[in-house]
């Protein structure tokens, strides 16, 4: 029989914890958290929002497909595909929580801005998919999944990285050195 890990709801939400000290990221979380318990912020939220789960309104809408074509990542389709529509699901599902959908902001935002510091211009830069890979692995899905398990123990490394594929295939990613 496995250890089953108990979780103290107060020590984990509030950020007063045992451990490491909170990156920018859960700070962030932390505060939309609090702040969103008695927000009436909501029109704000949902065009922030809006601004992810829409297609990049100066980039040429291809697709989630087209787009891991163009970057030579065309055996990531099927399972970036499934993931993708995991993600988008779940955001349909949480539409009417302000909480949740300002915390996907803030993850959005920083997939985002990882990708583009960190990851697209090892791509630009002509890295091979192993290292990509790895990159992604190590500096997105593991940071940012660390970042909001804390606050929401259902998020899995497969929905952080239906983020990264739900923004691909809305344009805000672009997986190809061509740009």
């Amino acid at each position: 029989m496995s250890p089953v890990i108990q979780y103290n709801d107060e020590s984990s939400h509030t950020g007063d914890n045992n451990f490491a000290a909170l990156t920018n990221l859960e700070t962030a979380i932390e505060h939309v958290k609090t702040a969103c318990r008695d927000a009436t912020i909501l029109v704000d939220i949902l065009e922030d929002l809006a601004d992810y789960i829409t297609a990049h309104p100066e980039r040429e809408i291809v697709g989630l497909e087209k787009k891991l074509e163009r970057g030579a990542r065309h055996d990531l389709f099927n399972r970036a595909r499934f993931l993708k529509n995991k993600f988008a699901r779940r955001v349909a599902k949480n539409q009417m929580s302000l909480t949740e959908q300002h915390v996907y902001i803030q993850i959005l935002s920083a997939i985002n801005t990882t990708w583009y510091q960190l990851i697209h211009p090892m791509i630009v830069s002509g890295a091979a998919n192993h290292e990509i890979d790895q990159l992604i692995l190590d500096e997105l899905i593991k940071p940012v999944h660390q970042a909001i398990v804390r606050f929401d123990h259902t998020i899995t490394t497969e929905l952080v990285s239906g983020m990264l594929y739900f923004l691909t295939g809305k344009c805000h990613l672009i997986w190809d050195a061509e740009c």
